[in-house]
C-alpha cells in the first residue's frame, strides 16, 4: 500500500510540472515545419568492418560453386555420362548442402516440366550466390565505407532478395547465410540512418534470373576505383595497341600486349578490371596461339571467361548469324553427330549457337575446373556417336592436351581451338585440322 501511494504522489508530481511548462503556440491552419533531418554519420565515425562479412563472402562463393556443380552433374546425367566426379570440399556440411540442393532439384522436376527445364533453377542459385558474394566485396571495399555506402547496401539488399526467390523456387527455405546478409543490411542501414526502398520485403522479391545484369551493375562499382596514373597511361598504351586490326597485329604487338598485361597485373590492378576487359575482349579470340601465356594473362582470360558466362548472351564471341562458307562446310561435315566441347565456363547460349551452325545433333559442353583430372574426360570422348572433340585451349589448362591420349584410344579426332568461340573461327580449325577424317 505505501509504494502505490508513492506511486501516486510521483505522478501527481509530475503532472504538476507538466501544468507549469508554457504552452506551444498554436498553429491552426498553418502548415507544421518538419523536422530537420539527422545528419548521418560522417565516414570517420563509421563502425568497424564486421569480420563475419569475410566469412559470408567466403560461404557465398563456396555455395555458388557447389551450385554449379550440382547443375553440371545433372546436365552431364541428361547428357548420358556416366562418369560423374564428386563434389570436392573440405567441408562436411557444404557437402551436405551441395546434395541437399540436388535433392531439391529433384523434387522441384516432379513438379515441373523436365530435367533441362529445370536446371535453370539449379543456374540462378549459383548465379545469385555469386552475385551476393561480389557484392558483400563492394560493402567491404574503401570506397564504398567512404562515399557508396547507400549504393552498395540497396546492392547487397537487392542480391540477398534474388538468392532467396531462387532457393524458394527450389523449396529451400531460411538459407542461414541470406539470413545472415539481410540481417546485416537491415541493422547497417538503421545505424546509418539510410532508407532501403526496395528488396527488403517478403512480398518484394528480386527476381534470380535477372542475377547477370545484377552483377554486372556491382562489378561496375567495383571496377571504378582509383587506379593510378602510371596504370591510367599503361591501359591507354594497351587499348591503342587492341585497336589495330587483324593485320596489324604482329608477333611483336601480341608480345608488347601481353606484356603489358603481365605487369599491370602484376602491379596491383585485379583481372577482373572493367577497363582491362573491355580492352581486350575485341581481340581475345585473335591470340595466336603459339604464344607463351604467363600466369597473369590467364588469370585475365579466366575473369573473362567467368563474366562472359554470366551474360545472358554471348556477346563478343559469337554472332549469332554469322554463317561464312567455312561454317556451311564445316556444318555439312558435322550434320546430324554429336561433338565434345572442353575447357572454360559452359554458356548455353553459346553452346546452342554452335550446335545449331555445324549442324550437330547435340554439343556436348565439358566445363573444367583448375587442377582437375583429365581422365574425367574420357568418358564423354568415348561414346560411340562422338564425331569429334574440340579442346578450348585458352579457356584450360595446358594440362588437358593430354585429352590426345583418350582421342587417339578411341578413333576421335582432337581439334585444338587456340582463340574462342567464334563460330567462323572455330569452323576453320575443324576444317583445317580433321576435315579429312570426318569426310570418311
Amino acid at each position: 500500500m505505501p509504494e502505490r501511494i508513492q506511486a501516486e504522489e510521483d505522478r501527481q508530481a509530475a503532472g504538476a510540472g507538466a501544468i507549469n511548462e508554457p504552452l506551444h503556440e498554436l498553429t491552426l491552419g498553418r502548415s507544421l515545419a518538419k523536422p530537420a533531418p539527422l545528419p548521418p554519420r560522417p565516414p570517420s565515425a563509421l563502425p568497424a568492418v564486421d569480420e563475419g562479412l569475410e566469412l559470408l563472402v567466403r560461404h557465398c562463393y563456396e555455395k555458388a560453386e557447389a551450385a554449379r556443380w550440382a547443375a553440371e552433374r545433372q546436365r552431364r546425367i541428361l547428357e548420358r555420362d556416366n562418369d560423374l566426379d564428386e563434389f570436392v570440399t573440405a567441408s562436411l556440411a557444404l557437402k551436405e548442402w551441395a546434395e541437399k540442393l540436388t535433392d531439391a532439384y529433384y523434387w522441384a522436376c516432379t513438379g515441373g516440366s523436365g530435367g533441362s527445364a529445370e536446371l535453370s533453377k539449379l543456374d540462378d542459385v549459383g548465379g545469385c550466390f555469386e552475385t551476393l558474394a561480389e557484392s558483400l566485396r563492394l560493402l567491404l571495399s574503401p570506397k564504398a565505407r567512404r562515399a557508396g555506402l547507400e549504393k552498395a547496401l540497396a546492392l547487397v539488399a537487392e542480391s540477398q532478395s534474388a538468392l532467396r526467390l531462387s532457393l524458394q523456387r527450389l523449396g529451400i527455405q531460411g538459407d542461414p547465410d541470406q539470413l545472415s546478409c539481410y540481417d546485416h543490411v537491415r541493422e547497417t542501414a538503421a545505424a546509418q540512418r539510410i532508407f532501403l526502398k526496395r528488396f527488403m520485403r517478403a512480398d518484394e522479391l528480386a527476381e534470380p534470373g535477372h542475377w547477370p545484369g545484377l552483377l554486372a551493375r556491382i562489378e561496375g562499382q567495383l571496377g571504378g576505383g582509383t587506379i593510378s596514373t602510371q596504370q591510367q597511361a599503361q591501359l591507354a598504351t594497351l587499348a591503342s595497341l587492341c585497336e589495330q586490326s587483324e593485320a596489324e597485329l604482329t608477333a611483336e604487338s601480341w608480345s608488347e600486349i601481353v606484356g603489358m598485361v603481365e605487369r599491370l597485373v602484376s602491379a596491383g590492378l585485379p583481372p577482373s578490371n572493367r577497363e582491362l576487359r573491355e580492352i581486350l575482349m575485341p581481340v581475345l579470340d585473335q591470340l595466336p596461339g603459339e604464344l607463351l601465356i604467363p600466369p597473369e594473362l590467364t588469370r585475365v582470360v579466366q575473369e573473362i571467361d567467368r563474366f562472359l558466362a554470366s551474360r545472358a548472351t554471348g556477346a563478343g564471341l559469337v554472332e549469332a548469324h554469322e554463317v561464312s562458307e567455312e561454317v556451311r562446310r564445316a556444318a555439312r561435315l558435322l550434320a546430324g553427330r554429336t561433338a565434345v566441347l572442353i575447357g572454360g565456363i559452359r554458356r548455353p547460349q553459346v553452346q546452342e549457337i554452335l550446335r545449331a551452325g555445324l549442324g550437330l545433333r547435340e554439343l556436348v559442353w565439358i566445363g573444367t575446373r583448375v587442377h582437375q583430372s583429365v581422365r574425367t574426360f574420357e568418358a564423354a570422348v568415348s561414346r560411340p556417336e562422338v564425331a569429334v572433340v574440340l579442346l578450348a585451349i585458352r579457356w584450360s589448362s595446358h594440362s588437358f592436351g593430354d585429352v590426345k591420349q583418350y582421342c587417339e584410344r578411341h578413333g576421335k579426332p582432337l581439334v585444338r581451338l587456340p582463340g574462342g568461340y567464334n563460330l567462323s573461327q572455330v569452323a576453320a580449325k575443324i576444317l583445317s585440322q580433321c576435315s579429312e577424317q570426318l569426310d570418311h
